[in-house]
């Protein structure tokens, strides 16, 4: 990525100070370049929601505008307004760019929370020179910090990446960035269409009552971890394998889904970081035990085995152990 332009705007709510830039960023600044394209990495790799813009979106226009410093200040000061009259959302400041990429020409805008950081300051204090603690309110996230508010969207191809959080404005719980800012009505993310799968499976399963809700939930995580390596999610190879005895089950989940607008196939770009989210199935026990098994383990019978009594008791039964190391560490 080769940065070409970047803007900050100081949107300081705590003071209720709006210091919009007038000039650009100088790219040559000791780790600027290094910076901003690793929070591209961090967001394009987050819980992203995609779309594409049309020509009547705000931001379609605003990005025909060939006055970089206009565009990047007007957004400013709307973003100033529509936070200034919320305590939940943090102040922060307003980073915007223009980048060439692989992929083609970018632009950027995100969010960045302050946060407060204690850092060491020299005084003299009676002719005595003393090294203090010193608060700075205002201090960015690290790249390696995944910001909560930022678009990128490609100029070519009018394709955006949406990362955002919600929070309460004037009385309603709200996801300011795309709604109020933007206008955009992005597409549901792929956590949103996940949350949705496991509500909608555990109320089915408890409609039937035929298998644990612990069996259940294992046994979605293992269909969507089988379904990633197609780089997708299936709705449908989930029922059948949840419920593969039950085509009323199987046609009531596709039903629920449909009518909460969840596709049968989930596009999935970043596949790695949902086969290392699913990779381990993951039990808590009521006796406080907790215990990780890698999927392909709890697929093996005559490794692990979940018994089910007549008591309505289980056991988990591991077997064919050869060697145990314990991972205490300090």
């Amino acid at each position: 990525m080769i940065l070409q332009h970047a803007m900050l705007h100081i949107l300081d709510t705590n003071t209720g100070s709006l210091i919009a830039s007038q000039g650009e960023m100088p790219l040559d600044n000791a780790g600027v370049q290094a910076y901003i394209e690793k929070l591209v990495t961090k967001v394009l790799s987050g819980d992203v929601k995609s779309g594409t813009l049309t020509s009547q979106d705000t931001l379609a226009t605003a990005l025909a505008n060939a006055d970089f410093a206009e565009m990047t200040a007007g957004f400013a000061t709307q973003l100033f307004d529509i936070i200034a009259a919320s305590e939940a959302v943090p102040a922060g400041d307003l980073l915007s760019f223009l980048a060439t990429t692989d992929d083609g020409p970018i632009f950027g805008m995100m969010k960045l929370n302050f946060a407060p950081r204690y850092a060491h300051a020299v005084e003299y204090i009676d002719d005595q020179m003393v090294n203090n603690l010193v608060l700075n309110q205002t201090v960015l996230p690290a790249s390696s910090q995944t910001v909560d508010e930022a678009i990128i969207v490609n100029k070519t191809t009018l394709q955006y990446h949406l990362l955002e959080k919600k929070y309460v404005i004037d009385g309603h719980r709200v996801a300011y960035f795309s709604e109020k800012l933007l206008a955009l009505t992005p597409q549901t993310s792929i956590k949103e269409n996940l949350q949705t799968i496991k509500r909608t499976v555990k109320a089915i399963a408890e409609k039937f009552d035929d298998v644990p809700e612990h069996e259940v939930l294992a046994m979605t995580q293992t269909a969507i971890y089988d379904s990633l390596s197609a780089g997708q999610i299936d709705t449908t190879q989930i029922a059948e394998q949840v419920f593969p005895d039950n085509l009323t089950a199987q046609t009531q989940y596709q039903e629920k889904l449909a009518a909460k607008a969840v596709a049968q196939v989930i596009p999935v770009d970043n596949t790695p970081k949902y086969e290392k989210k699913y990779r381990a199935q993951k039990f808590k026990l009521d006796s406080g035990i907790e215990i990780s098994i890698p999927m392909a383990v709890y697929q093996d019978r005559s490794k692990v085995e979940f018994i089910n009594h007549a008591d309505g008791s289980t056991s988990l039964v591991i077997k064919d152990i050869a060697q145990i190391a314990n991972q205490f560490s300090v």
